[in-house]
């Protein structure tokens, strides 16, 4: 393995791991088997080496950002939120059953979850990339739904697929089915999607209530006052 590569795989590990405040630059030199020096000679920066580590997976980024396109190329009236949350599921369970997908995932998670400000903003446009593509499909098959709704519902789905494809208590353990590593059984999916779909349509359908509204005024002008 060439150095950089090294240096790129123990940043994802650490900065996935610890987020980009918590992370240091000098454990992941050591975990990449190189000199704190040499590290800042490639990479320059924590928040350069960051910016790297997000670009060494653009290719899973795009995969996902694909697979939302590739469902809407069915054409109107032949997708709806169900199969968009599939391709998410299926997409992000597919990444989960190999060591560099699920790196990649838990660099995702930690990145768009992270209030640090401390590194390039362009970073985390990167990283969202995917949830914006959701977001915008979203709303091109519930077009009477607001933006806030469908970013609403893109942030519960990412926060229950990561839960469940990367948490203590996960859904089922990486295996190889007709030679493929998968990381989660064909009935899981199932159950999964058609629960987070059901929620997802469900948020969509819900109002925004008088009362709502006007408690939402009523904090705006005391914040204004």
């Amino acid at each position: 393995m060439q150095r950089k590569e090294a240096i790129l795989l123990a940043a994802t590990e650490h900065f996935g791991r610890y987020g980009f405040r918590g992370a240091s630059l000098r454990d992941i030199a050591r975990d990449a088997g190189v000199s704190l020096t040499l590290l800042n000679h490639h990479f320059g920066s924590k928040a350069s080496l960051l910016s790297a580590a997000v670009d060494s997976h653009r290719r899973l980024l795009d995969e996902r950002t694909s697979a939302l396109s590739a469902v809407q190329h069915a054409g109107p009236g032949s997708w709806g939120v169900h199969e968009l949350v599939q391709a998410w599921v299926r997409s992000a369970a597919a990444n989960a059953a190999t060591a560099e997908g699920r790196r990649f995932l838990q660099l995702v998670t930690r990145i768009s979850e992270d209030t640090s400000h401390e590194f390039d903003p362009d970073v985390q446009t990167r990283v969202d990339a995917p949830a914006r593509a959701f977001v915008e499909a979203l709303q091109r098959c519930r077009p009477e739904a607001s933006r806030r709704a469908a970013e609403s519902a893109c942030l519960w789905l990412r926060g229950a697929v990561s839960r469940f494809l990367l948490g203590a208590q996960r859904l089922s353990e990486p295996h190889v089915e007709d030679g493929v590593a998968v990381d989660i059984d064909q009935d899981d999916e199932t159950r999964l999607v058609s629960f987070l779909a059901a929620g997802i349509e469900a948020a969509l359908d819900a109002p925004t209530t008088a009362h709502a509204a006007g408690v939402i005024d009523a904090q705006e002008s005391a914040l204004a006052e």
